[in-house]
């Protein structure tokens, strides 16, 4: 990093640093989109004996990505300098709460939409994150769209309109006979689940740049006590689910630990959500919420 200092006080990184973090964010976020389709691909016995199942545990798929956004709080501590240790203990912990509780409800319907469409689907729908970012940049950000910023957005709904409206006529039309195909009322319902999963993530986006415009927060401890908040938040509601029988954390242990392919899946979803939520943070304070919603699309 350069010398040059935010008004919060964040360092500014170099142009190449900059350039270099949103690739990283995209590859990895291209990688993590894949391996949560992977998962829900994968079939395992439930239980000892039983028959092979899809694995469909949207919920504790959000868990375990935000312990892959918990791997990032040690390497804070390990790295961090004097300055970052003094400035970080100002940093109220209650500020990461919101943010870890809307990429956790962001995840867990992500995951419940690819269950039920094509990733190339679910991937256009993201696109829509364009549209909730820079239409709450404007209203708590105070971020003015330029006509030709609104112009992209309204060409950005336009397109999302007609690929999701064509991916439900073919799935009307092809019928759920044909292999990985679905119905019409399906595939609605996993675009609907994809649309509001942006809603949350573009919350997301505009709060932690509202953060970082106030405090200086480093993007490794951010991502990690994002993680933190979000295991004891998923704990919590895991206990529920599983107490009244809508959840079996048990069973989605049992098939990640007898199916190879997805326990694989799993751990490198862990790991390159990681690395997507740090490059992406870091892109958020050193660009904007915006920027960083643009690239999540590409690369998601």
């Amino acid at each position: 990093m350069s010398a040059l200092q935010s008004a919060s006080g964040t360092p500014q990184m170099g142009t190449y640093k900059l350039y270099a973090c949103m690739l990283v964010m995209l590859i990895a976020g291209t990688i993590n989109m894949l391996l949560l389709k992977f998962q829900h691909m994968q079939m395992a016995p439930m239980s000892p004996g039983g028959e092979p199942e899809h694995f469909d545990h949207p919920l504790l798929q959000a868990g375990l990505m935000m312990g892959g956004e918990l791997l990032c709080l040690p390497m804070f501590y390990l790295m961090r300098t004097r300055e970052e240790a003094e400035q970080s203990s100002r940093v109220p912990k209650w500020v990461f709460l919101v943010p870890c509780c809307c990429d956790l409800t962001a995840t867990a319907l992500l995951c419940m939409g690819i269950a039920l469409i094509a990733v190339s689907v679910a991937q256009m729908c993201r696109g829509t994150i364009v549209i909730f970012v820079c239409l709450m940049s404007a209203a708590f950000l105070g971020r003015r769209q330029q006509p030709f910023q609104m112009a992209g957005i309204s060409l950005v709904l336009v397109g999302i309109t007609l690929v999701s409206a064509s991916a439900i006529i073919k799935a009307e039309t092809t019928g759920s006979h044909v292999i990985g195909a679905t119905t019409g009322s399906q595939m609605m319902l996993g675009i609907s689940f994809c649309v509001l999963a942006q809603v949350f993530q573009a919350c997301m986006f505009v709060y932690e740049e509202k953060i970082m415009s106030r405090y200086s927060v480093p993007p490794l401890q951010v991502v990690g006590m994002e993680g933190v908040c979000g295991i004891m938040v998923g704990m919590v509601l895991l206990s529920f689910l599983n107490f009244f029988e809508l959840e079996s954390t048990p069973v989605a242990y049992y098939q990640i630990t007898h199916s190879t392919p997805l326990l694989m899946a799993v751990v490198g979803s862990i790991f390159s959500i990681a690395i997507f939520n740090y490059s992406g943070v870091t892109v958020t304070q050193q660009a904007s919420a915006t920027a960083r919603s643009t690239i999540d699309e590409i690369g998601r």
